[in-house]
């Protein structure tokens, strides 16, 4: 709960949504604004003092980089209260609301999401003050710190998605004989194209260097080491008369870009 001894100054209302989703969900701006309102009046027996207002914007984009909500943390201050329906409403980007958490109990300001807690806040002034048993048993810190630690779980399990993602993303293109970053790799040449307004790398093999890796596989399937296969490649390829035993290495630990060739031919 707000400390009795702070009066309450001023409390704010915040509603978002996407045009696709208010068609396919009915959660429009009306809805959430009476939502709002009937809270606030049966908790505190007042009036909104604002609501703010981002329409057509999505959750994703950042709480401080969308026109309402970067308003609404321009006039927020301590002891003001702000209340929106729903977590997803306030932003669908779990890094953003960790890292916006923090700023708002520094400043003094309690969130509510009134459809989805009731009125148990979510974030509330930070109490310098609060320890031992005194913070064990207040319900309104130990349900944000599991608020926290949830939305910190879910923060990593999207990273790791993310990174999954991007990851497969990399390995079908690269499987396709396509360029997924870095340096070209070694029986290869880059090759521009534009599949509609999106620019792809291609990787076009280079035939003699083509010739001088399958060498370097015939020899490793001999069970020759780097050192002994980077000799025999100098002495059997004009080509490649400068190949290091690191360079073999690298060639032969490939597992995603440049595997698109036959060389058992």
């Amino acid at each position: 709960m707000i400390n009795p001894t702070h009066e309450i100054r001023n409390i704010y209302g915040y509603v978002r949504v996407s045009t696709p989703e208010q068609a396919k969900n009915g959660i429009s701006i009306e809805t959430q604004k009476k939502l709002i309102e009937n809270f606030v009046k049966d908790k505190w027996n007042r009036k909104v003092t604002e609501i703010f207002v981002d329409e057509g914007v999505s959750g994703k984009v950042d709480i401080v980089e969308r026109p309402g909500s970067r308003a609404l943390t321009d006039v927020i201050d301590e002891w003001d209260i702000v209340v929106c329906t729903r977590l997803d409403r306030f932003s669908r980007s779990t890094s953003d609301l960790l890292n916006v958490i923090p700023i708002l109990q520094e400043t003094g300001i309690s969130l509510y999401f009134c459809e989805q807690f009731g009125d148990m806040p979510i974030v509330y002034p930070r109490d310098e003050k609060r320890a031992g048993l005194r913070s064990k048993f207040d319900m309104n810190y130990m349900a944000n710190q599991i608020m926290l630690m949830v939305l910190s779980a879910v923060a990593e399990i999207e990273h790791g998605t993310i990174k999954e993602r991007f990851a497969e993303g990399k390995i079908d293109w690269a499987e396709k004989g396509y360029s997924i970053g870095g340096k070209t790799p070694y029986g290869f040449k880059k090759v521009e194209e534009y599949h509609g307004s999106k620019r792809r790398v291609r990787l076009e093999p280079v035939e003699d260097e083509q010739r001088v890796i399958r060498t370097i596989h015939r020899l490793a399937d001999r069970n020759l080491g780097s050192h002994r296969i980077a000799r025999q490649v100098r002495s059997l390829h004009a080509n490649a008369r400068n190949m290091s035993p690191t360079k073999v290495a690298r060639i032969l630990r490939r597992k995603e870009q440049g595997l698109h060739y036959d060389y058992a031919s």
